[in-house]
């Protein structure tokens, strides 16, 4: 029997035992995720109390013979995970907090019913293991089911970012976001089902003020980060005096079909750390604690920062990056930290710029050592995607009942060389997979990224000949004393390689591979025109960002440029479009996840398909987008609305597209000036030359902020002749230049708004950098102001030095940086902005994965391929095809 089908041969049998042959049947629908099960004439309520029961992968079985006898016997319906697989990822260590565990959801007709099920699905499950559900309140203390109030239904209808959420109605009748923290958080006004004295206790709140003191000894000072597996803390050793760094392992959580779970992995680590410890390159471990069977395990607190934040902290992304001085005693210490693992008889297997904390004299010191393993020791294979050899990661897809014997230590050795590539030039080494039958050695893979990167970070100049060692073929790749060797006796200065830039053949067969693949995997048939991407939550099936109207408007794109073999393509997906704008879906106003771009999207294809019924009735949808949102960005509100009123005023001279665009400047303006005078939006610095309306906004870039909201107003001035929006546009300009970060080489960057630190500097189109210069130069170009063409030119510098950091994609990658390169090629006409455009393209030609002979550029996430505008493959391709055709950017209502 194989494994995928255990759990539906459980079930099987179960409705067997249950129901006589001229019953009638119930209903079993098998999913990705779920396998969902109803009774006979199931009428499904909207909202109320439903049940989880949670397993691990080697209790499942069990937990769903019992607890389906139960709810077929009581004619409920209920869902389980899918297959083995899903029941492991909903108990992982990095699985979202407030859905783990629930291997089991039952719905009961009404709460009488859920008290007699929660009962007796209790007594069933009695004695097997399954994590605590964070999201749910236990019933009794130690049982496997849980009870929390959500919706009964998948989530229809759309919130305000773009994505289906569900919602609960109030007794009033006002809609409420379901929403699921991972604690116990019940709308006020749904009553306890369970007297109190029959529920477990706790689980009601998200925290306390009150201090946590742990075996009576350890303050709790501090939660610095929290995960499934559970939290890491910072506290304070009363008996000692000292700060001490806290470990925590839920009970159940990692479990594997063995048994073992999160709180076996901790009590190894300690043991590795003890024998690690003496040898001065790891923290003490000072033992561990017990508290209601969650263990913690005491170590020394090391004082710096991971080397993950490191490589990003702006001493080493400015100017040419890390000195290759620094790079090489980097190189040394890691070096000497994987050799002496090694020859204490162990391999790490999980070597990673997260597991490495730099103390502040820039010494490296290895944590999380979990996955550390004696030579002579048996493990099912562990590790992170990107810095772990995939050749030995790859070993958990074959079905195998016994581990194998540890991994050779040249595993390590490959760690080490993808993590200092990342801590020499940032680069992410996730190489998503080719196709099973003929795939690429990683190291090959690895070699062409750091031949293409190396011109550009003479640190990795010095060390690229280090790095191919390390992640060559396990038989000549080097060891740790290899690696040592080589920095001792490597040349101080090694010759200077050329930069390269991907040529029109290469652009070329990226093009046709990626435009062929949208061409063969359109599927009109279903709820979305092109699957979606498995990472992010389902969204709106039509809109720019996520859904067809993307994709649409880059075939249209394609069909223009002379690929006429596509027309057929975009004929199905502009008729699929057309036909599920009619629904009744709500339209939310934005241009990326809002409808205004599917809008655009359709007219333009429309007119490019000569159909002229077909663009009235795209024209009508765009006037009937509602223009009263609460939302102001380019995204998701009124911004990205009235660029498209705009785009379609200049296409038709339809006098009322002109009357709705400045609808949408004025309510921008209203909704911006509300937020100034609640509190709310950025501090532009005092005395700088500017107006203030939109301090309003929240962020400074593109997608979500000042740089995109004054983009539309500097359209809409100009098309709409309204001075009064060409100064506030020219206001927001002066002030993204007051609020800039400058280099010494004339680099610009921007934060992503006042306060916010995180990845700050970093050039993205939707916060950031990359928006702001997109903002600038369309700025320059309308009032001759030089100081814009310099900060937009700044910014240019920044895309182009960053373009090896980022992943492929528009909304945040390569692909929509690369954009404001084209752009600042057209708007000065200096040629070299469009080289280094080609170079940006050589960034998507390397991390491409081979799927059926072809190459595709993965999604953000550099693990899978999905067409996807804003996060896939359809945003590069738009890129690609501007590169090699020219026009216009997309999206933009640009003067001509």
């Amino acid at each position: 029997m194989h494994v995928a089908h255990t759990y539906q041969c459980i079930l099987a049998a179960v409705l067997d035992r249950a129901a006589p042959v001229t019953a009638p049947r119930w209903q079993v629908r098998n999913g990705e995720f779920w396998c969902e099960v109803t009774p006979p004439r199931y009428a499904p309520r909207d909202q109320g109390w439903k049940l989880h029961v949670s397993a691990t992968p080697a209790s499942a079985p069990q937990v769903l013979e019992r607890s389906a006898a139960v709810l077929v016997a009581h004619g409920c319906a209920f869902k389980f995970a899918a297959d083995p697989r899903i029941t492991a990822e909903l108990v992982a260590v990095r699985a979202d907090r407030a859905r783990s565990g629930k291997f089991l959801t039952a719905y009961p007709a009404d709460d009488e019913r859920l008290r007699v099920l929660a009962e007796q699905l209790h007594l069933a499950t009695l004695g097997l293991a399954g994590p605590a559900i964070l999201s749910d309140r236990r019933y009794r203390p130690g049982s496997l089911v849980h009870y929390r109030y959500g919706c009964f239904a998948r989530p229809d209808e759309l919130n305000e970012e773009g994505f289906y959420e569900g919602r609960l109605r109030a007794p009033d009748g006002t809609p409420v976001p379901d929403r699921r923290n991972p604690w116990f958080s019940p709308p006020p006004w749904a009553t306890e089902p369970f007297p109190p004295d029959e529920r477990a206790p706790g689980g009601a709140g998200g925290g306390t003020d009150e201090q946590v003191l742990l075996a009576g000894r350890y303050a709790v000072q501090e939660a610095i980060r929290h995960s499934n597996r559970g939290g890491v803390y910072r506290a304070h050793d009363t008996r000692t005096g000292a700060d001490v760094f806290l470990k925590e392992a839920r009970p159940h959580v990692a479990a594997d079909t063995q048994g073992k779970d999160a709180r076996d992995w901790l009590r190894h680590e300690e043991a590795v750390l003890r024998r690690l410890a003496p040898r001065g390159i790891t923290p003490a471990a000072h033992g561990i604690v017990e508290t209601g069977g969650h263990l913690f395990l005491v170590e020394d607190l090391v004082d710096g920062t991971s080397l993950q934040r490191w490589a990003l902290d702006p001493v080493h992304t400015a100017g040419e990056g890390i000195p290759v001085a620094t790079a090489r005693n980097l190189a040394l210490d890691l070096a000497r930290l994987v050799g002496e693992v090694h020859a204490a008889g162990l391999v790490l297997r999980d070597l990673k710029p997260g597991n490495v904390m730099m103390t502040t004299d820039s010494r490296p010191v290895l944590v999380d050592l979990e996955c550390a393993l004696d030579l002579d020791e048996r493990a099912h294979p562990a590790g992170t995607q990107g810095f772990t050899d995939p050749a030995y990661l790859d070993a958990r897809k074959r079905d195998a009942s016994d581990p194998p014997p540890a991994p050779n230590p040249h595993v390590d050795c490959y760690s080490l060389g993808t993590t200092l590539l990342y801590a020499l030039t940032g680069i992410n080494p996730v190489l998503a997979p080719d196709s099973p039958g003929a795939p690429r050695p990683a190291g090959d893979r690895i070699a062409a990224i750091v031949t293409a990167a190396a011109p550009a970070s003479p640190a990795l100049q010095a060390l690229a000949a280090l790095v191919l060692g390390l992640t060559t073929e396990p038989g000549r790749r080097w060891t740790p004393a290899e690696a040592t060797a080589f920095l001792r006796d490597a040349p101080a200065t090694p010759p200077v390689p050329v930069p390269t830039a991907a040529g029109s053949d290469d652009v070329e067969w990226l093009l046709g591979d990626g435009l062929a693949f949208l061409a063969d995997t359109i599927q009109p048939g279903d709820t979305h025109l092109w699957p979606r991407p498995r990472s992010l939550p389902e969204g709106d099936p039509c809109n720019v960002q996520l859904g067809a109207a993307g994709v649409l408007a880059v075939l249209d794109r394609a069909v223009r440029s002379g690929r006429q073999a596509l027309r057929p393509v975009l004929r199905t997906a502009a008729d699929w479009l057309d036909r599920r704008l009619t629904g009744p879906e709500r339209a939310l106003p934005g241009l990326y996840f809002g409808r205004s771009g599917a809008a655009w999207a359709l007219h333009d294809a429309a007119r490019t398909l000569d159909d002229p019924a077909l663009a009235s009735r795209a024209r009508e949808f765009a006037l009937r987008i509602p223009l009263d949102g609460k939302r102001h960005d380019i995204c998701h509100g009124l911004a990205g609305a009235g660029l498209a009123q705009l785009h379609l005023w200049r296409a038709t001279a339809d006098e009322r597209f002109a009357e709705r665009a400045a609808c949408c400047a004025d309510g921008l303006l209203s909704l911006l000036t509300a937020a100034r005078n609640a509190g709310d939006g950025v501090d532009w610095p005092a005395g700088a030359e500017h107006r203030d309306e939109l301090a309003g906004s929240s962020l400074y870039g593109f997608g979500h902020g000042v740089a995109g909201n004054a983009a539309f107003l500097l359209a809409a001035g100009r098309d709409l002749h309204r001075p009064d929006l060409l100064d506030i546009a020219a206001g927001g300009g002066h002030a993204l230049c007051a609020v800039a970060r400058r280099e010494a080489d004339g680099t610009a960057r921007w934060a992503k708004g006042p306060g916010r630190a995180e990845r700050h500097g970093m050039s993205f189109w939707c916060n950031g950098t990359s928006g702001v210069g997109t903002f600038l130069i369309r700025l320059w170009q309308e009032t001759g102001e030089p100081l814009f063409r310099e900060y937009a030119e700044g910014a240019a510098f920044a895309v182009h030095r960053d373009r090896w950091r980022l992943g492929p994609g528009n909304c945040h990658g390569v692909s929509g940086n690369a954009q404001l390169l084209l752009d600042l090629a057209e708007a000065t006409g200096e040629e070299h902005y469009r080289y280094w455009a080609a170079q940006a393209a050589t960034c998507l030609l390397v991390r491409a994965a081979r799927r059926d002979g072809r190459l595709l550029v993965p999604d953000d996430t550099m693990r899978e391929v999905c067409a996807s505008y804003g996060v896939g493959l359809a945003g590069a391709l738009d890129f690609l095809l501007r590169l090699r055709h020219g026009g216009r950017r997309s999206w933009m209502v640009d003067d001509r």
